[in-house]
């Protein structure tokens, strides 16, 4: 996406500490640019994304996957999955990937900026087989402002 490398914040499994030490540190905003494989524990409410702490992925993938209309046999083929490529595949050949990583991209803001207490965050979610599978409204403008200062 043209960022410095230098720019950014390194959350690692801890996008939650992460997040408060950027507001503690007097950021304005923050721009979380994540793995789905991530920011989907995080569109469930888990703020530590290491497995060993819960791997919910698919379990929260097949649920917006069917809360956006996709079909019972292609839940069950997402909750067989072992990576989340595999499960934007599926949802890609049924037609509902949109829909579906919409509700992950909007759920993961509502949890981030819960936390984020008055500071401005965004979100944009990617995936290294298929890109940029979703993203906040205001993630182009954080983005903008990133790469400016």
């Amino acid at each position: 996406i043209g960022l410095d490398p230098r720019t950014a914040v390194l959350t690692s499994n801890f996008i939650g500490d992460a997040l408060e030490i950027c507001r503690e540190l007097g950021f304005s905003g923050a721009l979380l640019v994540g793995h789905i494989g991530k920011l989907v524990k995080l569109s469930g409410g888990m703020w530590n994304t290491h497995s060993k702490y819960g791997d919910c992925r698919m379990e929260i993938l097949a649920a917006h996957a069917a809360a956006a209309g996709v079909d019972a046999e292609h839940i069950r083929e997402i909750l067989d999955c072992a990576a989340c490529d595999d499960a934007v595949r599926i949802l890609r050949e049924c037609g509902r990937d949109a829909p579906a990583l919409a509700r992950v991209t909007e759920r993961a803001l509502f949890h981030l900026s819960h936390r984020a207490d008055g500071m401005e965050v965004g979100l944009l979610m990617f995936s290294k087989e298929y890109g940029v599978l979703g993203q906040s409204e205001n993630a182009p403008a954080l983005l903008k402002k990133i790469m400016e200062e």
